[in-house]
């Protein structure tokens, strides 16, 4: 009964910091323009991107971050920065509907930037699969339950931007501009929230 409301509870968690609702308005933006055929291969090109990213964080991260000597907190601090910055831009250019420089991008770029990385595996989802796959807390067999978690809440994230066009033509032009000025707004507090979460620790070690 424990090991399934802990499952229910890594699912829970992976699907918010993924969010796949989250990702149709970021995902709009950066394909207006583009045909419905490539649209569909920036989603599918992009969930990849974004797999290969997230797995590559929850095996290996914590490796890399202990040799580097890179504590959570720095990391928190540094992915919030880059979310603010790309939240700030997404308020300000979602207006117009993705800008005029969008559609000179090919497909397998605006898979990458921005619909991989930071509108799917963004510094939330990132730290959530290494903070659920801590080598000093959970074995190998629970880190392949996260990865398995993980692979299941993406193909969500496909099914949603696959249905990214149907969800515009109900919501029309100015229903997509409010949801994603309404999904800017969001991304930029919770880039606050990650940069305070990493500062507060810093500071409370400096007081002692």
């Amino acid at each position: 009964m424990q090991m399934n409301a802990v499952l229910v509870s890594n699912f829970v968690t992976l699907f918010v910091v993924l969010d796949p609702i989250g990702a149709i308005p970021v995902f709009l933006i950066a394909t207006a323009g583009l045909s419905s055929r490539d649209r569909r291969k920036v989603a599918c090109s992009g969930v990849l991107i974004a797999f290969f990213v997230l797995m590559f964080f929850l095996w290996f991260a914590q490796y890399i971050l202990d040799e580097m000597h890179i504590g959570v907190p720095a990391f928190k601090i540094a992915g919030g920065v880059v979310l603010f910055v790309f939240a700030l831009d997404m308020i300000l250019r979602g207006r117009h509907q993705g800008g005029a420089t969008e559609p000179t991008r090919t497909p397998a770029e605006i898979a990458a930037f921005p619909v991989a990385m930071p509108s799917i595996a963004g510094p939330g989802a990132l730290l959530a699969v290494l903070l659920l796959t801590d080598d000093r807390i959970f074995s190998l067999a629970e880190q392949a339950v996260t990865a398995a978690l993980t692979i299941a809440v993406l193909g969500c994230v496909l099914a949603a931007l696959l249905l990214a066009d149907r969800v515009q033509r109900f919501l029309g032009a100015v229903g997509i501009t409010v949801m994603t000025q309404i999904m800017g707004l969001v991304l930029a507090a919770f880039a606050v929230q990650q940069i305070l979460d990493g500062v507060a620790p810093t500071l409370g070690h400096a007081a002692h």
